[in-house]
């Protein structure tokens, strides 16, 4: 009797016990999936496929949209890491540090190729940042 009181006991505090973080993160590489828009007077737009293609512009129209591709390099890096590389020339490209919050995003291009990444996502010279939110019309 007391064998199954402590197993009951036992079993009760495994289901009670906390999920561990890493599990409960969301794919941000689906997550990040549709368009974004840039906050303040950043007009930029950026349009994350679930493909992998990326097209960015500015303005609210899309007419001479850049063509893109983007991979999350290191998912687990803090702040997290990403590359972007042009379409029609996959070699050349940006090295990139994010960070994703539900409908914010904060994305740093690296504009000098083997900068360090910087330990904070935020504007500062040298890099080129954007905090966007989501554009719930798209």
């Amino acid at each position: 009797m007391r064998t199954a009181i402590v197993l009951l006991v036992a079993a009760g505090i495994l289901v009670a016990a906390p999920v561990p973080k890493d599990f409960k993160k969301a794919d941000d590489a689906k997550s990040i999936v549709g368009t974004w828009m840039g906050t303040g007077s950043d007009t930029v737009r950026f349009a994350f496929a679930a493909d992998g293609t990326l097209r960015t512009w500015y303005g609210p129209n899309p007419t001479g949209a850049m063509g893109w591709t983007w991979a999350i390099t290191d998912a687990k890096a803090t702040p997290k890491r990403a590359r972007v590389n042009r379409a029609e020339n996959p070699t050349a490209g940006y090295d990139c540090v994010y960070e994703l919050a539900g409908d914010t995003l904060k994305f740093v291009l690296l504009l000098t190729a083997g900068m360090t990444p910087p330990e904070t996502v935020e504007a500062r010279p040298g890099l080129e940042f954007h905090a966007m939110t989501r554009d719930a019309a798209k």
